[in-house]
């Protein structure tokens, strides 16, 4: 083999209205046309950059490009697979251009140097190959210095998992495609995610490169109807008996093609030249491509088994001024079956007298405008229609003809989510969440958090009906979350925070630790992921006037109780999460601090004032400037007098302390209350002067 290395940078998605890319057609090394393979397709190794993209704050991000990997994992026929390494040292890692390493990340800052300054490039996917053509590295960058992502929708980002499925299928090896609904189409719009599923030809492009076992095609030769010479590069697109666009290719040197990785059927073939949207300038150098003819129909023929149909040599007609299609036309065109939509498409000579056609002759198409430039009109699709792309056909008062490959994409309707039931829960998860909508198919996935459920999976979810899906939550990041059903065409349906998953409450301090046997005991815990509704039991008792002051506070009055201990306290959310800590009664009295004489004193410290109560003690200390609620940090007062049980005298320490609280704790029982507000440290005064100055005199 030759070892001399070569880089080759392919992807790119430049924004007319933005760069993306399935016809097949193979990524090649330009001074050669050696086409480019993995050696070892069974384990291709993919990571994901933890960072993920600056937009997306929620961890769908990965989800999404992990959607994409199963998009392309999903296809059947094919040897390929994508393993993703999810190991922490290699999220870590930013060193993409290392060979041991494919790796997708978002370049925030225009450092990888693959996005130079007003560049078009959405996302680019830079392969290493060796001149045989087998791949050494491949990596995927997205543009996230110029571009906005996103996982939900939001207007003007491009859809992360469509983005990455695109540039995917250029990591396996394909180029650029001419069917312009297919997922490797070079051009992408913020508003359209349908290339998030590879389209029929991207998946046989796929079986083709590395195919499972032996697939049936179809072979030919184009050549021109004046002088007989062979065309370059002519797109012959398949299209099976139900007008779907399955496959497509482009001819060689000779004008040989073959469209491969067809199941058997009977397909027409079509050549069309590349002239827009997609042209040799959206496939990488070495293709040579000519587009001195105009679309025709080269025949009809019939895959027997796993056999070559041979449907011969077919000429093609001479050029023609007409022309369908532009870039800035969101392809591919969405089309809902059961459903009528108003359309336009770009081109040129679309004059009066023209004709437009659907490959599918079930989708009624009526025009309503003819205008040079463009032409308006409608699709009526019949409910129950085969979902799948469909090819229009313009032509012209005099029988000139364009094809525009897989322009429409029938698809479902959207799924619907009515209900989540529960709508909320604990977030370790373990039970069953419910579905109920409308529209739901075979092999959806359900995204909740940072959890994806995919039908039919090991710990995915079930799609029972149209109207049902069950799952078995996973343990789910906490917080209130979209529950997201997509489709397998990459239509979603959206419950905008349709889910809330709680996290198990934590508890980091309670104050105090003790109380009294008689009940009363105000006690406040501090931690995280308290609920309202939240109960507190101490041995198994029900607490009084429980409140969650937020996430991270929770107060309660304790009932009486039998002195001992320490007994368990437990805090119960309503989803079922609990936690523990422990909880004493004792006989005494609990202290209670009711205020301060006088209540200020200067930082120095050193005065006595008088604490005035109940519930004091010989063993009671005393604190200037513990926390409020928890009752931590302070410090001790210079002095307490114990004069009786309701009074001390207390020298006041020195203190910095912004904290305007005073706390009394009965160092024998750890008993305790803390008031805010009982005592203030004023300052002290100081008076200066400006001595020795020197001024300028002008």
């Amino acid at each position: 083999m030759n070892t001399n290395k070569k880089r080759l940078a392919t992807g790119l998605c430049a924004v007319a209205f933005t760069c993306l890319a399935g016809a097949h057609v193979r990524l090649i090394y330009s001074v050669n046309g050696n086409v480019l393979f993995w050696q070892d397709p069974e384990s291709i190794g993919i990571a994901f950059n933890a960072n993920g993209s600056a937009n997306v704050s929620d961890g769908t991000d990965i989800l999404a490009l992990r959607n994409a990997v199963d998009s392309w994992n999903g296809i059947g026929g094919t040897t390929a697979q994508l393993i993703e390494d999810s190991s922490p040292e290699t999220q870590l890692r930013t060193d993409y251009d290392d060979d041991d390493l494919h790796l997708i990340l978002f370049d925030e800052d225009g450092s990888s140097g693959w996005f130079p300054s007003g560049t078009s490039t959405v996302a680019i996917t830079p392969i290493s190959f060796f001149t045989g053509g087998q791949i050494i590295d491949a990596d995927i960058l997205f543009n996230g210095r110029d571009y906005s992502f996103t996982t939900s929708g939001q207007v003007g980002r491009f859809d992360i998992q469509d983005v990455a499925a695109h540039e995917l299928g250029h990591l396996l090896g394909l180029d650029h495609s001419g069917v312009v609904g297919s997922t490797l189409y070079p051009y992408v719009d913020p508003a359209v995610i349908l290339g998030r599923s590879p389209s029929v030809d991207d998946v046989h492009g796929i079986r083709d490169i590395y195919p499972s076992s032996t697939i049936g095609s179809i072979v030919g030769s184009v050549h021109r109807s004046s002088g007989g010479t062979p065309v370059l590069g002519a797109h012959v697109v398949a299209r099976d008996s139900s007008g779907r666009t399955v496959g497509a290719t482009i001819t060689d040197e000779s004008g040989n093609y073959r469209v491969a990785a067809l199941d058997p059927g009977t397909y027409t073939l079509w050549a069309d030249p590349l002239d827009l949207p997609v042209s040799a300038a959206n496939l990488t150098a070495g293709h040579t491509i000519e587009t001195d003819f105009s679309a025709t129909e080269l025949g009809t023929v019939a895959v027997v088994g796993t056999g070559t149909a041979n449907l011969g040599v077919a000429s093609v007609a001479d050029p023609v001024s007409i022309s369908l299609g532009r870039v800035n036309d969101d392809y591919p065109l969405r089309v809902i079956a059961g459903d009528t939509v108003s359309l336009t498409v770009r081109g040129a000579g679309l004059i009066n007298g023209s004709t437009l056609t659907a490959s599918d002759p079930n989708l009624a198409l009526s025009v309503s405008t003819f205008s040079n430039s463009f032409v308006n009109f409608t699709v009526t699709v019949p409910g129950g229609a085969g979902i799948g792309h469909v090819d229009l056909l313009v032509t012209g008062p005099g029988g000139e003809r364009d094809l525009l490959p897989g322009a429409l994409e029938v698809t479902p309707p959207d799924p619907v989510i009515d209900i989540v039931s529960p709508a909320s829960g604990n977030a370790l998860g373990g039970y069953t969440v419910t579905l109920t909508g409308s529209e739901f198919r075979p092999g959806s996935r359900v995204v909740i958090g940072d959890r994806v459920y995919v039908d039919g999976q090991p710990e995915g979810c079930s799609v029972l009906s149209q109207s049902t899906i069950t799952l078995n939550l996973k343990n789910t990041v906490a917080g209130v979350h979209d529950v997201v059903v997509i489709d397998p065409t990459g239509v979603e349906g959206r419950a905008s925070s349709g889910f809330g998953a709680s996290g198990v409450p934590t508890v980091a301090s309670l104050y105090p630790v003790a109380g009294s046997a008689v009940g009363g005991t105000e006690l406040t815990l501090t931690g995280t992921n308290f609920v309202s509704g939240a109960t507190v039991t101490i041995d198994g008792v029900p607490q009084n006037q429980v409140s969650v002051l937020s996430s991270d506070v929770l107060v309660l009055q304790t009932v009486p109780h039998v002195a001992g201990g320490p007994y368990v306290l437990t805090v119960q959310n309503p989803d079922g999460a609990m936690i523990s800590t422990a909880f004493t009664y004792v006989d005494s009295s609990d202290p209670a601090l009711e205020g301060v004489l006088p209540d200020a004193g200067t930082e120095l410290g050193g005065e006595t004032v008088v604490l005035v109560g109940r519930g004091f003690s010989p063993t009671t200390q005393v604190l200037f400037g513990a926390h409020p609620q928890t009752g931590a940090g302070g410090v001790l007062a210079t002095s307490v007098e114990f004069v009786d049980e309701n009074q001390l005298l207390v020298v006041t320490p020195a203190s910095e302390s912004n904290l305007d609280t005073v706390s009394v704790e009965d160092t024998a029982t750890q008993q305790g209350d803390v008031d805010a507000g009982s005592f203030t440290y004023l300052g002290t005064t100081v008076t200066s002067i400006e001595s020795g100055a020197c001024h300028a005199t002008g």
